[in-house]
């Protein structure tokens, strides 16, 4: 994780950050998020129900054979380890290649500017925010619950933590 601590202190409800988040960063929030939401645990209640269909395929007379316990190992490794940690591979990548994000929180939202791309987040768009050892993470208001925003603790934590509480409450355990 690579932070710029430069904050603008002009008004105690605004901070202005640098960031460029890691693979490291996109796996600890998508643990987290997963964890956390019920869409996350949606996804991994329906990974598993698809590894025992995928198990329930190699079934003859009632046993289970060999290989559909492999095609079931196989499948749960895909898409709870590989997919996870190549998903944050690119997105690392993408970040890194875009020049890092620039992040602002203040009293309308959060802004997050990545390359030539801005995103705009009002608070009422923003449900809830994690706290995990090395990150905070913004979870959108939409049934989805998606991760809006990934920021770190290096360089803000306290500060950060307090303007995430007084908007947003509490971060939930995680």
């Amino acid at each position: 994780m690579t932070t710029d601590s430069r904050q603008k202190t002009t008004r105690t409800d605004r901070m202005d950050l640098r960031y460029t988040p890691t693979a490291r960063d996109f796996r600890e929030a998508h643990r987290a998020h997963a964890r956390s939401t019920w869409a996350g645990r949606r996804r991994l209640a329906v990974t598993l129900a698809l590894t025992v269909a995928v198990m329930a395929v190699g079934i003859r007379g009632g046993s289970v054979t060999v290989l559909s316990l492999l095609m079931g190992v196989a499948y749960l490794f895909f898409a709870l380890v590989f997919l996870p940690r190549a998903q944050a591979g690119r997105a690392a990548a993408k970040a890194a290649e875009d020049g890092g994000q620039r992040v602002r929180i203040d009293g309308t939202g959060v802004r997050v500017t990545t390359g030539a791309e801005q995103r705009r987040f009002a608070w009422p768009e923003i449900s809830r925010h994690l706290e995990t050892p090395r990150l905070f993470l913004l979870i959108g208001s939409g049934r989805a619950q998606p991760c809006l925003v990934v920021l770190p603790k290096e360089g803000s934590g306290d500060r950060l933590r307090t303007l995430l509480e007084n908007r947003l409450g509490p971060a939930r355990p995680n």
